[in-house]
């Protein structure tokens, strides 16, 4: 699920105007977790965007701009921490500008500050969405006895389930959302066939994507087919062992 993280982060920061060359998150429900991004921002995106009702000090935001005014996020050297408050945005300082343009580019670092908490703490929340999109450890969706033949399928983390490749942009752009949203789900799926409480025969699928919640997917006819195959596939090996186990005993 990383990978999906990973490329949503991405793409919300960079639509922003936000670096993506450093992010780092943590994410497993500690204190400290969060995510945070560093590096140089696109000043131009992002006093388009926070200025976007304050025309006049827009007008002169992008003039010190393009003056070479930079401002730039760095992480917190106080902190070991990855969340919100450990990032600070500061002014390159170091060019030539008029009062007012100064003044705008002040507003417009104060604006930088408050917004990247927002954005980082948002990012953390759907980082925590796409990672309940699959369950935290094996969860047992079906059981079934028949004397001593249990069957079970289960699902579990796939914790390198690919990012959507399509080659379709805006068909993997929603993937991600649909993940971030909490509409999607990615399981690596297993079914077990059990002998006297014992393994005889299993098969496993990983990387199943589907919609809706993990916890639902058995109501999914897809998800009902690969079952069957897994079953299917299980229930060949026990019969092969169990078939020459017995041949075994009556050899001996």
């Amino acid at each position: 699920m990383n990978e999906i993280i990973k490329q949503y982060f991405e793409f919300v920061l960079a639509s922003l105007g936000y670096p993506i060359d450093d992010i780092l998150w943590s994410l497993s429900h500690c204190q400290g977790d969060g995510m945070r991004f560093t590096g140089r921002i696109d000043a131009r995106v992002v006093a388009k965007r926070l200025l976007r009702n304050r025309p006049v000090f827009l007008g002169l935001a992008l003039s010190a701009i393009g003056k070479g005014e930079r401002i730039t996020i760095s992480a917190l050297r106080s902190s070991n921490y990855v969340h919100e408050n450990t990032m600070e945005a500061d002014r390159s300082l170091d060019t030539a500008l008029t009062l007012a343009e100064d003044k705008a580019m002040s507003l417009l670092l104060s604006l930088v500050g408050e917004d990247i908490v927002s954005v980082s703490m948002n990012l953390r929340n759907k980082g925590y969405a796409i990672l309940n999109s699959s369950p935290y450890g094996a969860e047992v969706l079906m059981r079934r006895e028949i004397g001593e033949i249990t069957a079970k399928v289960m699902v579990d983390r796939d914790e390198f389930f690919p990012a959507p490749e399509s080659g379709e942009v805006l068909f993997d752009v929603a993937d991600l959302f649909a993940f971030a949203n909490g509409r999607s789900s990615a399981v690596a799926v297993s079914v077990a066939v059990e002998h006297g409480g014992i393994e005889v025969g299993s098969a496993n699928c990983g990387g199943y994507s589907a919609s809706g919640r993990w916890e639902d997917l058995l109501s999914q006819a897809d998800f009902q087919a690969l079952s069957r195959e897994l079953l299917a596939d299980a229930c060949a090996e026990a019969r092969q062992r169990l078939g020459a186990t017995k041949a075994g005993r009556a050899s001996a």
